[in-house]
């Protein structure tokens, strides 16, 4: 057993070669289909963009109202801080349905 593997010769070939020849095979895009990829990467990265500063300005807003209502002595509320404690409320109930629903989901899919 030892003659063997004494008769086999192992071939060493260089990593950078290798590495190559090995990019020689790869099929690369085009530059068109290139250019499609990121202008939907680009939209995509835009539409989150917009999402996002929409969450901060909404998150923002309550944020501001309802640290003013601590801050004031007046007994009565602007309509603002009562649409900022609107909003923040129904955030708070979403996002628990949505929690709810989501594990109610992920049991019924282990089924």
């Amino acid at each position: 057993m030892a003659k063997d593997n004494k008769d086999k010769k192992v071939k060493k070939v260089n990593p950078i070669t290798a590495t190559f020849s090995e990019l020689k095979q790869v099929s690369w895009p085009t530059f068109g289909i290139t250019m499609k990829r990121l202008g939907t990467v680009l939209v995509i990265t835009g539409l989150f963009l917009l999402v996002l500063i929409g969450i901060d300005a909404l998150l923002g807003f309550i944020h501001r109202e309802l640290f003013q209502i601590a801050a004031t002595t007046r007994d009565y509320l602007t309509v603002a801080q009562i649409s900022a404690l609107i909003v923040s409320a129904v955030l708070v109930v979403g996002s628990i349905v949505c929690f709810i629903i989501y594990k109610v989901l992920k049991s019924k899919n282990k089924d």
